[in-house]
């Protein structure tokens, strides 16, 4: 896995205006003691936006279980044997992650470091937003596995909050509930948008996610509310209706609200699709059938709309300049996967070293509006305009496959919400599990018809059915399991988190906002 590491700035070349330099911070210019914060959060939203959406997390994990992309050559995925390492990395990298951010905090608090980070922006704002930001990973620690290791700054002495305590002697952090975390969550970010200062900088430098603006940090604070309120709402529709209430008209309001991260233009520092399909030369990624029948409008709510989706060409390329891409099948196995000719590849703009990846955007947040407004027609398309929008589909085919579309829906708003998800996997994954919607993708148990043809010349339709590879597991999975280190070095509170979960430590144990 790709991990970027950002040459750390000597810090004895930052002591601007009235900050004053401690010589024991800078005793070897060129390997500082302490590194500024805006590096550390400039690398922390590097890992976020690469490292939870490269080919292994995303490509053959949860960009898959959301049936966006499929194997071309390597299916055991699809059929969701993960790899060891897969895991592993679905766990560690938001630890190592949080482990920098927490320590962005320490530094603007520590007295001996705090007036040398004021440098970097305003120390009380730095660590609002690192609350932020650590918010935005432990939920997808949550979303993943349940039940997980949890700290948080607002309860930072509370003795059940054990993760990220190394430091205090605890290397086999206790788990705290999937649903006391979410509770946490919705309150960290509450303060951390409440505390933020308008009137001074986050950050001088390094903050791609909000350009180290405190407006933009607030807004983004109160759409991870919208979008954990959303997850709560079939579980805790009171807290749900709640939080809607106090961040719906605080969140994001169009497009150039987006929280997103653009990679930079070369090998080094581009983004994973680049570094996968370039720097790599991978060719074994393909949108799935399911997604294509549905952008086709072969199935689904929108089949009676003529054209197709006007972004499928902003989202894929053919292989072969045909008309139309196929798609390979999900779940099936390797030989109806290889037998796909025109499956297509992701587009060029996906590709590209400096892509944008989406970490929260307005047109997922006008689904929730319209969720959370009875399915409200008007924000459900503005949602649709500000996905076609943010993808650069012209006006014109905009509009016209707008004013096609059918009134708004529980199934309308939600599949609407699932095409503007794409390339943002996990998140569109927990969509699935908690709603059910898109209904048109490919389950166990389904089965798939393709032709070979015979040593005689001849062709034959041979029918092929989706089995998953783990015993017991006959859906789209509901979680990940822990790590296999969890069970060998930390085992008594694995076994105590294991017992918590519904099914144990399985795939098709429920999180709990899965209540589908």
């Amino acid at each position: 896995m790709k991990t970027f590491k950002y040459k750390l700035i000597a810090v004895a070349t930052l002591c601007l205006g009235a900050v004053s330099c401690d010589t024991d911070y800078i005793s070897d210019p060129d390997n500082p003691e302490v590194a500024p914060t805006t590096q550390l959060v400039n690398n922390s939203q590097f890992d976020l936006a690469f490292n939870l959406n490269d080919q292994w997390l995303a490509g053959r994990g949860t960009l898959g279980f959301s049936q966006y992309w499929g194997g071309t050559f390597y299916t055991d995925e699809n059929r969701y044997q993960l790899r060891v390492s897969q895991i592993n990395d679905f766990w560690n990298d938001p630890y190592r992650i949080l482990t920098d951010l927490k320590e962005v905090i320490r530094l603007n608090e520590d007295p001996a470091t705090a007036d040398l980070m004021s440098a970097y922006g305003d120390n009380n704002n730095q660590i609002q937003a690192a609350r932020i930001m650590m918010a935005y990973a432990f939920s997808k620690l949550v979303d993943t596995f349940g039940p997980v290791p949890y700290w948080s700054y607002g309860q930072k002495d509370n003795a059940d909050f054990q993760a990220l305590r190394l430091d205090e002697g605890i290397n086999s952090p206790k788990y705290t509930s999937d649903e006391v975390i979410y509770d946490d969550l919705l309150n960290e970010l509450q303060q951390a948008a409440n505390m933020m200062d308008l009137s001074k900088t986050v950050f001088t430098e390094g903050d791609t996610f909000c350009n180290g603006d405190a407006a933009n940090w607030v807004k983004f604070a109160h759409s991870l509310r919208l979008r954990l309120a959303a997850h709560l709402n079939s579980v805790n529709p009171t807290l749900a209706q709640q939080v809607y209430a106090e961040s719906a008209d605080k969140a994001l309001m169009s497009n150039s609200d987006n929280i997103s991260f653009t990679f930079g233009t070369d090998d080094l520092t581009g983004g994973p699709w680049h570094d996968a399909f370039t720097v790599g030369a991978r060719r074994d990624f393909a949108p799935t059938v399911s997604l294509m029948d549905l952008m086709y409008n072969r199935v689904g709510p929108f089949s009676s709309i003529n054209d197709e989706d006007p972004r499928v060409d902003q989202f894929f390329d053919t292989r072969n300049d045909t008309d139309e891409i196929i798609g390979v099948p999900y779940g099936f196995g390797d030989t109806p996967a290889r037998n796909v000719i025109d499956e297509g590849i992701p587009d060029v703009e996906i590709i590209k070293p400096d892509f944008v990846q989406p970490i929260i955007e307005f047109a997922e947040i006008e689904f929730i509006r319209s969720e959370f407004e009875g399915w409200d027609q008007t924000h459900y398309l503005n949602g649709v305009e500000a996905s076609m929008e943010r993808w650069g589909v012209a006006s014109s085919d905009a509009s016209s496959y707008i004013s096609a579309l059918p009134a708004a829906t529980e199934e309308t708003v939600l599949t609407q919400k699932y095409l503007a998800l794409y390339m943002d996997g996990m998140e569109s994954w927990t969509e699935y599990r908690r709603t059910g919607f898109p209904m048109t993708l490919s389950v166990p148990g389904d089965t798939y018809d393709y032709e070979v043809e015979n040593e005689d010349g001849t062709t034959q339709t041979v029918t092929a059915t989706f089995t998953t590879l783990i015993p017991g597991l006959n859906e789209i999975p509901s979680r990940v399991t822990y790590p296999q280190n969890e069970q060998l070095l930390n085992k008594a509170n694995w076994e105590e988190a294991r017992n918590t979960l519904s099914d144990g430590d399985q795939m098709f144990s429920k999180i709990f906002w899965d209540v589908n």
